[in-house]
Parts: structure tokens; C-alpha cells; sequence
């Protein structure tokens, strides 16, 4: 399915998900938009469910800039970057299984890894 997120019927892809995987939306986000985020995932993740997260870390990649900084520039800066402590904020709701920066991995690897990101899982207990 290829849309708009935000759009997605209450019964989503027929019904709650056991597992929503983000990689690359929430770091482009207006801060704004995450409480309409958070409803998202309170909407379509099932009971037990896993929420996995890719994006900027701080001091590596995007903005580091406060929201209300952002909001007097006008712009995202080609994204935001979040601290550990931040996404740990933000998600509070869910449990945290692993929060860490990703490794870099060298061009001919099989696996993807750059240092500026973040890789996070979180569950849904309730």
C-alpha cells in the first residue's frame, strides 16, 4: 500500500499490526505532527506489538535544533535529529527492548548500518 500515512482508515490493513517498522518518516516530521503519530501508532498496533524506528541521532545527522527554533526558521533542515533521551520521551508508552546507534557497515556488507541513525524497538504491552 502507497499513501499517506496520517490517512489510514481506523482499521488500517485489516485490523492492528503486530509489527509497524519506520524507517525514515519520523526524523521528517514537523514536531507537531508526533502527538497525530503517536495516535497512529495507538490506532494500529496490536497488544504485544512491536514498533521498530530508524532515524537521525543527534549530533550526527539533521537538526538539533529545539522546536521552537524550527518553528522561527520555518524549516526542518532536511530533518530532526533526536536524542536517546528524547525518543525515549516520545515513546514513553511503549516499552523499550533496544534503543542503540546503528553500526557502520562497510560498502560490501549485506547488512545496512550507518552511525548518524538510531535503531530502536519498542513493544506494546496493553
Amino acid at each position: 500500500m502507497c499513501g499517506d500515512a496520517f490517512s489510514l482508515p481506523d482499521t488500517g490493513l485489516g485490523g492492528p499490526s503486530d509489527l509497524i517498522y519506520d524507517s525514515g518518516c519520523f526524523h521528517h516530521l514537523p514536531p507537531h505532527r508526533r502527538v497525530s503519530y503517536l495516535a497512529l501508532l495507538e490506532r494500529h498496533l496490536a497488544p504485544g506489538g512491536r514498533f521498530g524506528i530508524v532515524c537521525f541521532a543527534d549530533g550526527a545527522m539533521g537538526s538539533d535544533l529545539s522546536d521552537a527554533e524550527l518553528y522561527r526558521q520555518g524549516g526542518l533542515d532536511g530533518g530532526l535529529a533526536y536524542s536517546a533521551q528524547s525518543l525515549r520521551g516520545i515513546f514513553g508508552d511503549l516499552t523499550e527492548i533496544e534503543l542503540r546507534r546503528m553500526r557502520d557497515e562497510p560498502p560490501d556488507s549485506s547488512c545496512f548500518g550507518e552511525p548518524f541513525l538510531w535503531a530502536g524497538l519498542f513493544g506494546r504491552d496493553h
